[in-house]
């Protein structure tokens, strides 16, 4: 199972950061993996976030970790196919053109997507 993106533990950039948007009407939506909740790490994870304003989703299956900020910065990373499954590309894009593209995509999948449990 893929976890979110590396980050500490306790994440309080992020959660700070998810906060920081809530307050000047912005929005941060999250799709997880189906099975993510079953790990206690990442659970608590996602409830640090939903307590902070991310809406999160649940999928049976992503294509790749992906961000997409201020409709022009993309964040993504992907299975390396000639490296083996457990190494992966990270590839940082300001491009408005394939953040509105990759954004159509987010939205495909969150539009399927379940609300978790708590929602």
């Amino acid at each position: 199972m893929q976890t979110p993106f590396v980050a500490p533990p306790e994440n309080t950039a992020g959660i700070t950061a998810v906060r920081r948007l809530r307050q000047s009407g912005g929005t941060v939506r999250a799709i997880y993996l189906s099975g993510t909740l079953t790990d206690p790490g990442t659970a608590d994870h996602v409830r640090r976030f939903a307590a902070a304003g991310e809406e999160a989703r649940f999928a049976p299956g992503l294509p790749l970790k992906l961000v997409i900020a201020d409709a022009s910065l993309v964040l993504c990373d992907m299975p390396d196919p000639v490296a083996g499954s457990d190494t992966t590309t990270t590839l940082f894009i300001e491009h408005p053109a394939l953040a509105a593209c990759l954004r159509l995509a987010f939205h495909t999948v969150w539009e399927t997507a379940r609300p978790g449990p708590e929602s």
